[in-house]
């Protein structure tokens, strides 16, 4: 890193403090917390104490009491567009936790408002900063797996994080329904599909999608990236560890991929050729994804990097999903 940054974290709940405040802290004195906000006085107080900044309980107090860059979003879906336009209009650069938002028209306002402010909004897919998916994309790009005929990706979610606790999470409010529901389909399933979008390309079709139940916790979607076919597995209470295996005309890959706090599964990539037949296991250092992802955004701002999720392609997860609940069928209900 070599870009300096004042940012504002906006959101101090469960992923600031698995993810975001380990990483920043990490990435100190290059990027700076110099402000925390959270409608939870004590959560926000909490989350700024390890960097001696101030806290706030609401986003337009934080404008006027500190002086920052930059803001990294990581309230629920549903506070995001009001939270972008107040940061756009005000001039900071935005990182903002997926989804844009659980409502279309609502996420297309809110790419209208950050383009005409003229600031940067990187959309936080930690995966596309993830050592170990940039290896598998760069695979893919050389051709060393040949022409990829499929994709297959498990998400299994059971056991709980592990991550140091600065304050007590309230719970979650239930949102009121939108076009999409604030469940796993766009809290994880996402993550996948997007993954999978910056490695095969677009999303050409979407050809079922089959749940049990009224609920999207166990439920399998077939779709087609261009000419790869690929089944998406949401497993939510089924082991823990999150998989994805690409099936080419020349090779085979399968990515174990890693949550710093979820530790029930190491990152692992296997390489399978076919000619001559062999099995590698590649192994390469692995920095954490959260902070790559943050160094990469401050990098971003000053115009030494590219924006590899832009809220823009971040919409396109959207449409998939939209287009998934369109094709969705029900089995097993009660």
């Amino acid at each position: 890193m070599t870009s300096r940054l004042r940012l504002a974290l906006v959101g101090c709940g469960y992923i600031a403090q698995a993810e975001h405040i380990p990483a920043l802290l990490g990435l100190a004195p290059e990027i700076t917390v110099a402000a925390t906000v959270d409608p939870d006085a004590t959560c926000a107080a909490a989350a700024a104490a390890p960097f001696q900044a101030p806290s706030f309980r609401g986003f337009e107090e934080a404008l006027a009491g500190a002086s920052f860059d930059a803001v990294l979003i990581a309230t629920p879906a549903p506070t995001h567009a009001q939270l972008v336009r107040l940061a756009a209009n005000a001039g900071k650069h935005i990182l903002l936790e997926k989804p844009i938002a659980y409502d279309l028209e609502e996420a297309r306002a809110t790419i209208t408002a950050v383009r005409a402010s003229g600031v940067i909004c990187m959309v936080a897919y930690h995966r596309r900063y993830d050592d170990d998916c940039l290896r598998v994309k760069a695979l893919i790009d050389e051709g060393t797996l040949g022409a990829p005929r499929a994709a297959v990706s498990l998400c299994r979610l059971v056991f709980p994080s592990f991550y140091r606790t600065y304050a007590p999470v309230p719970p979650k409010a239930t949102p009121v329904p939108q076009d999409l529901p604030s469940d796993w389909l766009a809290e994880n399933s996402i993550h996948h599909i997007n993954l999978l979008r910056f490695w095969l390309g677009e999303v050409t079709a979407v050809h079922s999608a089959i749940y049990r139940e009224r609920n999207h916790d166990l439920g399998i979607v077939a779709l087609s990236c261009g000419e790869t076919l690929v089944s998406h597995h949401q497993l939510r209470g089924m082991e823990c560890g999150e998989e994805i295996s690409i099936y080419g005309s020349e090779a085979t890959l399968h990515c174990e991929l890693w949550y710093p706090h979820r530790p029930y599964t190491h990152p692992r990539i296997r390489l399978f050729r076919k000619e001559p037949a062999s099995r590698t296991e590649l192994i390469m250092p692995r920095r954490n994804p959260y902070a790559n992802e943050i160094a990469h955004f401050a990098e971003l701002v000053v115009g030494k990097a590219e924006n590899r999720s832009t809220l823009e392609d971040s919409y396109r997860d959207l449409a998939v999903l939209r287009d998934v609940l369109a094709a969705a069928t029900y089995t097993h209900q009660k």
